[in-house]
């Protein structure tokens, strides 16, 4: 047995200093990666979106797998783009969507701030693609949403807005089933395919920044 008395063996020799000029020259070449990822994660995050030549600034969407990651077209997904104009008395956009399955009908959702809007139903070309031009003056729902449904606001002031656009399982006419005829927008009339299907197709990639004046 080790007498009680016993020293570790290494406590009576002198501790090795590493000159501080050497540490920090160790550890630079690190704090500047850090430094450089810090500064190009926030110019990319601060980036706007780009600009095309008439003003008007650009979003993109695309069918997202179940990680919410984009399906390219080549494997079958669909996409779409949004130019919209940033600053104006109302929303301006232009949408349009590819890979849209002919014959379907699609509504048009926005989500504005914290509210959700379904907008329009519209059915794509026999081609799938979906074309829409308009201005909004105010934010509201368009078609029939039943319980879903948000007042209207205003498009004055700052907003982020996201565009959707998801498969429209409403009936085919009429209002929605089951809606009190008191209810708030009880009166929106439905245009869907009559199959209860609202899976999302198309997802934002960007959020768009609008400020109504």
């Amino acid at each position: 047995m080790m007498p009680t008395d016993a020293r570790d063996p290494t406590t009576d020799r002198p501790r090795t200093r590493v000159p501080k000029a050497i540490f920090v020259k160790a550890l630079l070449p690190a704090l500047l990666a850090t430094l450089l990822f810090v500064f190009l994660f926030t110019r990319a995050s601060s980036k706007p979106h780009p600009v095309v030549s008439n003003g008007m600034m650009r979003v993109t969407l695309s069918q997202k797998d179940a990680s919410f990651r984009p399906i390219p077209r080549a494997a079958g997904g669909a996409t779409g783009v949004v130019w919209y104009v940033p600053t104006a008395p109302g929303l301006r956009f232009q949408l349009r969507a590819y890979g849209l399955r002919s014959g379907r009908r699609y509504v048009l959702e926005m989500q504005v701030d914290d509210a959700i809007y379904t907008v329009a139903s519209y059915t794509p070309d026999t081609h799938g693609n979906l074309a829409i031009d308009t201005t909004i003056t105010q934010f509201q729902e368009g078609v029939c949403v039943g319980a879903n449904y948000d007042p209207p606001r205003p498009v004055l002031g700052h907003h982020k807005v996201k565009f959707w656009i998801k498969n429209d399982g409403s009936p085919a006419s009429g209002t929605m089933p089951g809606t009190p005829p008191n209810a708030p927008g009880a009166q929106l009339a439905c245009h869907g395919n009559g199959d209860g299907n609202y899976n999302y197709l198309l997802l934002e990639n960007e959020v768009a920044d609008f400020t109504g004046r």
